[in-house]
């Protein structure tokens, strides 16, 4: 089973060399996109910003941001996200 969710645990804040890092999300395939920690809300509009580039060719990934939630229930709610097929949550630092 490969894993469609993902949850980013942000210890440092969103800076734009990140962007790198969200297109790799964006070409592993990812469906959901979970984030919390500092500037979560951050990391998510630089994701959507991503995924949508110029416009000519947008790529669909579901994406949340979750300011003053715990790491555990963010993972939670990731475990419960119904998306098109099963799926672990993959969990990264940074």
């Amino acid at each position: 089973m490969k894993n469609r969710k993902l949850v980013l645990v942000s210890d440092t804040g969103y800076h734009q060399e990140h962007d790198d890092l969200l297109r790799s999300v964006l070409d592993e395939g990812y469906e959901l996109f979970c984030v919390v920690g500092v500037d979560c809300e951050l990391w998510e509009e630089a994701m959507d910003e991503v995924a949508v580039g110029d416009g000519s060719d947008p790529r669909y990934i579901t994406t949340t941001s979750h300011p003053g939630e715990t790491e555990n229930e963010v993972i939670e709610f990731a475990k419960m996200f119904a998306i098109s097929g099963s799926s672990g949550v993959h969990v990264v630092r940074i």
